[in-house]
């Protein structure tokens, strides 16, 4: 129970800063932010899944091989990222124009890609392995004492919205990497890393060369756009509202956060054995808890922008609605599809995200100019979504 909270205030950590600045009219950064987090979230989900192999070694034989971690999932891993963050720095450049561009602030914006990927590898291995000791500590430094002092610097009023960007990024990755010395003692270091020289210094490691991974990536890739188009349609909107869209959607993560504890981990047996979404879905109270998220995000909405007008809070709400039952569409669909994984059917799940992949950047290069246009393209989209994986699933 424990872990589980401190799990749901590693989702609302970032969210709660991005809400602090908005509340505080630091809009400029608050954007800035969104767009960052949704391009970690992407960047971190777009990497080759290179524990897969290594994790279910470790789980089934209870065996850790050293030197198998290191050269078949560190140090590859390692390499990728470097690469991969300094490219992803170049590439949302243009979209962080709030602030002038500065060798600083892309060295920052590096230094954050790479902390997040470590916090979510770590994430990962907490949640694996059942080792909570020292994720907890870094949940917390994260989302309680960062949001503290980001929140006393905030209504000082004393610093610049750069300033205060800069050094949210700063805070969040310290804060990732300073909990790890409380596992971490200097001679262990000192071996280990001597260790990882040697054995990198004669060999080479050969990159999706494994059928299984490169099988495992290819579908996570192709489930990219399906997985974060409703975040990526918040930062659609107008500068003053792109902070407060992201705010809101990232509330209605909640939805797919539920679906995943009362099915995807709770029922996955019965997933296992092919039972029916009708079964899986029996005494959840899924659609309950979506449609009382869905009412309050959007009670909020109205209430911290009563001042907008009523036509502009209309096409907000509106938005926010449809977006909102697209993420219920969404998490139903990714029953269906463990559903279909579990049956072996890669092909299946590798096709059917390629036609709604092709159907959402139809939906982004045409309908971007409104985000509530863009919205119903989106939720159209999951329809079929959900209408494929559900006949899919159905047939095995």
């Amino acid at each position: 129970m424990w872990f589980k909270g401190v799990r749901v205030s590693a989702l609302i950590g970032r969210v709660f800063t991005v809400t602090l600045l908005t509340k505080f009219n630091y809009l400029e950064t608050s954007a800035a932010l969104a767009i960052l987090f949704t391009t970690s979230s992407l960047f971190n989900s777009a990497l080759p899944p290179l524990h897969k192999e290594i994790y279910l070694k470790a789980v089934k034989n209870k065996v850790y091989n050293l030197r198998e971690i290191l050269m078949n999932y560190l140090f590859p891993l390692s390499l990728i990222l470097i690469f991969s963050s300094f490219i992803v720095c170049i590439l949302i450049r243009d979209f962080l124009d709030q602030f002038d561009p500065s060798l600083f602030l892309y060295s920052l914006i590096f230094f954050y890609l790479v902390t997040e990927k470590i916090f979510d590898e770590f994430n990962r291995y907490s949640l694996t392995f059942q080792k909570y000791f020292p994720w907890n500590i870094i949940c917390i430094s994260r989302t309680i004492l960062n949001n503290i002092i980001f929140f006393i610097l905030i209504i000082s009023g004393k610093y610049s919205e750069e300033i205060i960007f800069n050094f949210i990024l700063i805070m969040f990755s310290i804060s990732t990497l300073s909990p790890f010395l409380l596992i971490l003692k200097p001679l262990k270091i000192k071996r280990t890393l001597t260790y990882f020289y040697k054995r990198t210094k004669y060999s080479s490691f050969k990159l999706l060369t494994n059928k299984k991974v490169l099988k495992a990536w290819l579908i996570s890739l192709s489930m990219l756009l399906p997985t974060y188009s409703e975040r990526i349609a918040s930062l659609t909107a107008g500068s003053s509202e792109k902070g407060k869209m992201y705010i809101a959607v990232s509330i209605f993560q909640l939805i797919t956060f539920f679906v995943d504890l009362q099915i995807n981990s709770n029922k996955k047996a019965e997933i296992i054995k092919n039972k029916s979404l009708k079964e899986l879905l029996r005494n959840s109270k899924i659609f309950i808890f979506s449609s009382l998220i869905i009412t309050l995000v959007c009670l909020g909405y109205i209430f911290f922008n009563v001042s907008d007008g009523l036509y502009n809070n209309f096409n907000s709400i509106s938005t926010l609605i449809i977006l909102g039952s697209s993420i219920v569409l969404n998490s139903l669909s990714l029953i269906q599809e463990e559903r279909i994984f579990w049956a072996k059917k890669y092909k299946s799940i590798f096709i059917e995200m390629l036609i709604i992949s092709s159907l959402l950047i139809f939906s982004f290069i045409f309908l971007r100019f409104n985000t509530l246009i863009l919205s119903i393209g989106i939720i159209s989209t999951n329809i079929a979504r959900f209408t494929i994986s559900t006949k899919i699933a159905n047939e095995y």
